[in-house]
């Protein structure tokens, strides 16, 4: 399984002067947990970090901030650990383990087109894992009833 089958396609953006409050609004209404913190250059506009909903939690609540005043770029994680599309599930898993974080941005060459998340990786794994499931409860109620499996192979080859 590649990284580009299983990672939020249009990564959601928040310039980096925004308040956490508008970070938590645009989480909720984009029903993600991380926003891509940006910042305008005379380049264009550019990536340089990401704030989650616990950056956020433990900024403004936790730590007795202010979300209406703290802006994002004051509790983002600047930087950001990033994997190409191409790349194996198992190659973004060892990069997470390896980094210490539960999301990667995915890139297109050096484009920011995705992220996977943990919760992405879970979810695939989930419904391949009950894929792999049902095929083992199926052939074990076909041998209970006595039936031969359609996939068997003949007796005689």
């Amino acid at each position: 399984m590649r990284v580009d089958e299983v990672c939020s396609q249009d990564p959601v953006h928040i310039p980096m002067s925004s308040t956490l409050q508008e970070a938590a609004i645009r989480m909720r209404d984009r029903h993600v947990g991380s926003l891509i913190v940006t910042e305008s250059t005379a380049g264009g506009t550019r990536a340089v970090g990401m704030v989650t909903d616990r950056d956020i939690v433990l900024a403004s609540t936790a730590n007795g901030g202010n979300p209406c005043q703290t802006p994002v770029g004051d509790v983002m994680t600047r930087g950001m650990v990033a994997i190409q599309r191409q790349a194996s599930i198992q190659d973004a898993m060892q990069m997470m383990l390896s980094h210490g974080v539960r999301r990667l941005g995915v890139l297109d060459g050096e484009s920011l087109t995705g992220v996977l998340s943990v919760d992405d990786i879970l979810g695939a794994l989930a419904l391949d894992w009950g894929m792999l499931s049902t095929l083992v409860y199926n052939e074990q109620e076909h041998e209970r009833s006595g039936k031969q499996s359609p996939a068997s192979l003949p007796d005689s080859l």
